[in-house]
């Protein structure tokens, strides 16, 4: 019959020692299950490091292949469509400052109608340029007038040059009048003997064929759209209300109504000093 006693020598194990070796027990299980944990995490980050890298490399050939498509298509458009590839540089740069503009404008608040309205005159400019240069009516007008008129006025170019700046001044005389009245005014007239004289010599001052009148007339395009839209969106700008939304103004209310009202509640609550 086997005996039910310990053996001798043996030590009954305690509560204390029972839940000690437990403990122990459980450490090691929590820590084993934590360095797991830590080998799993590792391997993960290790795999999101290399998925990052390939997205980020698939993003920069992303980009580097818009950018070819842009400048390489614009290029050869300009080959293509107008016989020179500086036609189509000429567009791209223009069209790339256009939509910063517009962009720009509608960060500070600009309504969305203030590009649509100078897209659209811009088209008309185009359109009216393209018809002047391409069927030479302009020039044709001013080779005959300046038949009869004495040197230096005798010569196309000249007429074409001093209507380019007659026109221009008025124009942009009135264009930035919307802007800046009178100092706005000024500032335009000047700006527009310059471009006057440069758009009015090229229009007026030399015979053209369809292809670059055409271009010539789409570059005109792009200038006048963003300064159209300055002036059609300036005198509605109010960037200090456009940014106000970013404010949480009615957290700032409601926090300060409850600081006034502890504050309230503090002073009512204070002992009263003086008479009894």
């Amino acid at each position: 019959m086997t005996s039910s006693k310990q053996p001798t020598g043996a030590e009954p194990i305690g509560l204390l020692d029972q839940f000690q070796r437990t403990r122990e027990s459980f450490m090691g299980l929590l820590q084993a299950h934590i360095a797991l944990l830590k080998a799993e995490l590792n391997d993960i980050l290790g795999e999101v490091k290399v998925l990052a890298t390939q997205a980020g490399i698939m993003l920069l050939f992303a980009l580097l292949t818009s950018i070819l498509l842009y400048v390489g298509g614009a290029l050869f458009l300009g080959e293509w469509l107008f016989g020179s590839i500086g036609w189509g540089l000429a567009h791209g740069v223009l069209l790339g400052i256009t939509i910063m503009v517009i962009l720009a404008l509608a960060i500070v608040g600009a309504r969305a109608r203030t590009a649509v309205y100078s897209f659209l005159l811009s088209v008309l400019i185009v359109v009216g340029v393209a018809l002047l240069c391409g069927s030479n009516v302009a020039y044709d007008a001013i080779a005959q007038a300046s038949g009869n008129l004495a040197q230096p006025f005798g010569a196309p170019g000249v007429i074409a040059l001093f209507g380019g700046i007659v026109l221009g001044a008025i124009l942009f005389g009135i264009l930035f009048a919307f802007v800046g009245g009178a100092k706005g005014a000024i500032g335009g007239a000047i700006l527009g003997v310059f471009l006057g004289a440069i758009v009015g010599w090229l229009i007026a001052g030399a015979p053209w064929t369809w292809p670059p009148a055409v271009a010539f007339a789409i570059m005109i395009g792009l200038v006048a759209w963003p300064i159209l839209a300055v002036v059609f969106a300036y005198p509605s700008l109010d960037p200090a209300a456009r940014f106000a939304r970013l404010k949480p103004q009615q957290s700032i209310d409601a926090a300060n109504e409850t600081r006034a009202w502890m504050e309230e509640q503090w002073q009512t609550r204070l002992p009263k000093r003086g008479n009894k």
